[in-house]
C-alpha cells in the first residue's frame, strides 16, 4: 500500500478516487488531475497511482460510474425492464442514460469513448439484443434498429450537454438568433422561427421541457420500430 501524508487517517479506495473525479468534473473547477485528485483527498500522488495507473484509468471508471446510475435510475423507472413492454423499456433506458449523464454534464465529452470489454457492457449489449429481439428484429435488422435508437439518444445527450459546456466557458447566455434576413422571413411563418429558436435553446433555458421533447421524440422513434 501506497504511504498516505500525515493527515491522512484512512487507507484510500478505488471508489473515493473516482467520487473525487466526478465531484471535480461536477464543481467546473477544472478537469481533474492526478495532483488535484491527491490534494482533494488528502493524499499524495503516490496513494493515486497505487490504484490506477494513469488519469485516463480514473475518466475511465467515472464514465462507468455514470453508466451504472443510468442503470439505478432505468430499474426506478421500470424495476424488471427485460419483461416490460420492450417499446417502454427501450423510452426507459433513454431517459435513465440522459438524466445521469446531464447530471454530470462535464464529463460528457468522455460519454463517447470505447468502453471496456467488461461483464457490465457485455450484458448491457445482451439486454439490448433481448429488447429488439422481442420487437421481432434480428441479426442486421435489429443493429440497424440499435443504431438509430442509439444514435439519437446519445446524440441527444450530447447536444445539450456540449452546449450546456461551451456556454459555461464562452461566457454566453441561452438568448439564440431571433432576427432572420427579409429573405427568410418570407420563406417561413415568424411564429415557426421563433418555435425553432426556441427548440435549440430549451436544454439550457428550460430542462424540464427538454426532457418531455426529448421522451417524446425518443416515443416516436421508437414506436417506428419493430414489426
Amino acid at each position: 500500500m501506497a504511504r498516505l501524508p500525515k493527515g491522512r487517517q484512512t487507507n484510500l479506495t478505488p471508489e473515493a478516487i473516482v467520487d473525487e473525479a466526478l465531484r471535480q468534473f461536477d464543481e467546473g473547477t477544472g478537469e481533474p488531475t492526478i495532483r488535484s485528485l491527491a490534494a482533494g483527498l488528502g493524499a499524495g500522488p503516490s496513494a493515486i497511482y497505487h490504484h490506477f495507473p494513469s488519469r485516463a484509468a480514473i475518466v475511465q471508471r467515472a464514465v462507468e460510474r455514470v453508466w451504472g446510475e443510468a442503470l439505478a435510475n432505468l430499474l426506478e423507472l421500470i424495476p424488471r425492464p427485460l419483461e416490460a413492454d420492450p417499446r417502454e423499456a427501450l423510452v426507459a433506458c433513454g431517459l435513465a442514460s440522459r438524466r445521469a449523464w446531464l447530471a454530470h454534464f462535464r464529463l460528457c465529452p468522455y460519454l463517447a469513448a470505447s468502453p471496456e470489454g467488461d461483464d457490465f457492457t457485455r450484458d448491457a449489449l445482451g439486454a439490448m439484443a433481448a429488447l429488439f429481439e422481442r420487437l421481432e428484429l434480428e441479426g442486421d435488422e435489429a443493429a440497424a434498429a440499435f443504431y438509430a435508437y442509439g444514435t439519437f439518444m446519445l446524440g441527444s445527450i450530447l447536444f445539450a450537454a456540449t452546449r450546456m459546456i461551451a456556454n459555461e466557458q464562452l461566457g454566453k447566455g441561452a438568448a439564440v438568433q431571433t432576427e432572420h434576413t427579409p429573405e427568410m422571413a418570407r420563406r417561413s411563418g415568424a411564429a415557426t422561427r421563433r418555435s425553432l429558436d426556441h427548440v435549440i435553446a430549451v436544454s439550457v433555458t428550460d430542462p424540464g421541457e427538454d426532457e418531455e421533447l426529448f421522451v417524446g421524440a425518443l416515443r416516436g422513434l421508437v414506436a417506428g420500430l419493430g414489426r
